[in-house]
């Protein structure tokens, strides 16, 4: 990890009104700045380690990151791509437990650390944070679920325009995916294999939804791919 000398100011954050700090009282937000730190992630580089005890969680700036579980097989399933404005590990911190799942930096990326205990003190003294603390916590339940589902119920083509949205959105909403991790990796988010993943690309550059261009994805309809994904 290398470490950066300044730490970036909550209040100045570009997604303080988009997650638990815009309803925190000022006083908590001042806690926040004083307590946590702030880490670049080099690309490949771990920020959970499956198995070590979660003594607190990340909030993701900039970047993309990968949770994923190692199977007994050997092979990884990937569990999530998360984002700026995305929290990682924070169930297993919340709930004091070990941490079940794998995060590496899938792209250079930039993250405040904050600890269980300074969200526990926090908790306590907040009754609004802690609300959105408790909301924050059921939209990772929810979200888990969701892909599950997503897992034993779509059909690849339905999966692979869900994953290619939610990158979409990640990436800023810009009609375009800068595919940051391999096909095989992608593969085992949507639960399939390579070259059945790269048959279902071909079939959405052929439907005209998409362009491919080596690891470069441009949304061409967009709302094919919403009807097609299936998200509410």
């Amino acid at each position: 990890m290398s470490e950066v000398p300044l730490n970036p100011d909550c209040f100045l954050c570009d997604y303080k009104n988009h997650n638990v700090l815009h309803c925190a009282a000022h006083e908590t937000i001042e806690r926040i700045n004083a307590g946590k730190d702030f880490t670049i992630f080099p690309r490949g580089k771990q920020l959970v380690t499956a198995g070590v005890k979660a003594e607190g969680f990340f909030f993701i700036k900039s970047g993309l990151v990968r949770s994923f579980v190692q199977l007994a097989s050997g092979k990884e399933q990937t569990l999530r791509l998360s984002g700026p404005g995305d929290w990682v590990g924070f169930r297993d911190c919340i709930s004091d437990s070990i941490s079940h799942h794998n995060v590496v930096a899938v792209e250079d990326t930039h993250a405040c650390y904050i600890t269980g205990a300074l969200i526990d003190a926090l908790v306590k003294d907040d009754s609004n944070f802690q609300k959105e603390v408790f909301r924050q916590m059921a939209k990772e339940w929810r979200e888990m679920e969701e892909h599950v589902v997503s897992l034993g119920t779509k059909q690849v083509h339905e999966k692979l325009a869900e994953i290619l949205i939610v990158l979409d959105n990640a990436q800023g909403r810009k009609n375009h995916v800068e595919l940051k991790v391999t096909r095989d990796v992608l593969a085992t988010f949507i639960g399939t294999k390579t070259e059945t993943l790269v048959r279902a690309l071909s079939d959405l550059k052929a439907r005209e939804f998409i362009s491919v261009d080596k690891n470069r994805i441009d949304i061409l309809n967009r709302e094919a791919l919403y009807s097609l994904s299936k998200i509410a």
